[in-house]
Parts: C-alpha cells; sequence; structure tokens
C-alpha cells in the first residue's frame, strides 16, 4: 500500500474529530506524510490547525467541528515531549457532565516536567503525572479517573453528586468498567477504593473488585465524602 494510501486510511479509520501530527505517521517518510497531508487538507477531508497539526472534522448541525481547546493543546504537548498526554482538571468534569464551567485554565497530565505552554490565545498548565499503567487507555478512561481522583475538586457539586453522576454513567455502560478497574490498580489508594466501591454498587463482579480491595491497607480511612451514596462504603474504608 503506497503512503498516501495508508495515511488516508488510518485517517478515516480512526474517525472524525480527531488530531493528526507528523509524529502520527512513523515509518512513512516524512516528505511523503507532510505532501500527503497537506492536499488532502486541499481536497476537503481535514484541515490545518497550524504548522504540521491537522484535524479531520466531522459534520454537525451548526457545521463542521472545531478541535476541542484541551485536545489541541495535548497534542502540542505531546510533539514537543513525544510522550503520551491527556487533557485533565476542569476538562474532566466538564466531558463527564459533571460541571457546566469552562476551564479558566486548562490542564495537561504528563509524565514530562511541570510547564506552562501557549498554543495561540490558549494557555495550559502541564502537570506531572506518571502515566506508564494507563497503557492502552482512551482520554475518556483517564477524564473518568481523574475526576474521580478529584472529587473534592468539581465545581458547583459535592463529592456525593459527582459520584452518582459517574455510577449513573457506569449502570449504562458509557465506561468500560473491566478497562477501568485495571487502570486503577496504579492509582492512588483513594481512587482504587472508590472505583472498587461504585464497581461494585452497580453490580459488577469481575476478580478486579478483589484484586483492588486486596490492594488497600484495611487500617487506611478515606474521608472522601460519599459514605451515604455507597452502601458498601465501610466495607471499602471509606467514611
Amino acid at each position: 500500500m503506497k503512503a498516501a494510501q495508508t495515511i488516508r486510511k488510518r485517517i478515516t479509520d480512526q474517525g472524525p474529530d480527531a488530531l493528526w501530527s507528523y509524529a502520527d505517521f512513523g515509518g512513512l517518510p516524512l516528505q511523503a506524510v507532510a505532501k500527503c497531508l497537506s492536499r488532502l487538507a486541499k481536497e476537503g477531508l481535514i484541515k490545518r490547525v497550524r504548522k504540521g497539526l491537522y484535524y479531520f472534522p466531522k459534520q454537525t448541525a451548526l457545521g463542521l467541528s472545531q478541535p476541542s481547546a484541551s485536545s489541541l493543546l495535548a497534542k502540542t504537548v505531546m510533539r514537543c515531549g513525544n510522550r503520551p498526554v491527556f487533557s485533565g482538571g476542569t476538562a474532566s468534569f466538564q466531558n463527564l457532565g459533571l460541571t457546566t464551567q469552562i476551564p479558566a485554565q486548562y490542564t495537561i497530565l504528563s509524565g514530562l516536567a511541570a510547564k506552562t505552554v501557549r498554543v495561540g490565545g490558549l494557555t495550559a498548565r502541564v502537570r506531572h503525572r506518571e502515566l506508564g499503567h494507563l497503557t492502552g487507555a482512551s482520554q475518556l478512561d483517564v477524564w473518568c479517573l481523574d475526576a474521580i481522583r478529584n472529587l473534592k475538586h468539581v465545581p458547583d457539586s459535592t463529592p456525593a453528586d459527582a459520584l452518582i453522576k459517574i455510577m449513573k454513567q457506569f449502570k449504562t455502560g458509557a465506561h468500560p468498567l473491566k478497562k477501568l478497574l485495571r487502570f486503577a490498580q496504579g492509582e492512588p489508594p483513594r481512587v482504587r477504593a472508590l472505583m472498587g466501591a461504585m464497581a461494585e454498587q452497580v453490580g459488577y463482579r469481575g476478580p478486579e473488585i478483589k484484586k483492588l480491595r486486596s490492594s488497600l491497607n484495611p487500617l487506611t480511612k478515606f474521608h472522601i465524602g460519599v459514605a451515604s451514596v455507597l452502601s458498601n462504603a465501610a466495607i471499602w474504608n471509606i467514611v
């Protein structure tokens, strides 16, 4: 398969609402990638966002979609550091429907050193976080884990209200619990406890539950403010 066919197929297979840079086509000649992306932009399949960065839009009732600020910043940070990065912070709460508040400053989670980056008129804070345990995670997976990690900081909400909304999404199958529980193994103890308690509460009975519980110190208590909405809170030392 020619490079141009390979590039087009990768873009269309992943589908709309995705950002692409030269680095996403490793193994193909850089010059061929650049020419092909430029040609696809002229055809109208993708849109050039900035030098070396393109967006595959989707048709909406209001016209063609635009890349989200958080994904644009994340992609820019990844190009600089060549490491996996995800958006987080208030974007996690917003994209899970826990708040309608728009981030005053965007947060990017990365194994890179903490710093501030600017792309056009956008500013983001890069927050250092080890992401090795999140191999294979989607942005939605990370938003979910990040929101659970920061339940006490959801704008205009209590931790209990935010937890109820997340559990409703678990019940509808909006989040793949088996995968999330696996990723939770590398999260802080309070996240492991909350993930195990929530999954158990909505009826999940996989072996990941037992593994999470055995990873916790039985003497550690978690004061999170959600015990009232978890019937199994005491089993997970959530008070």
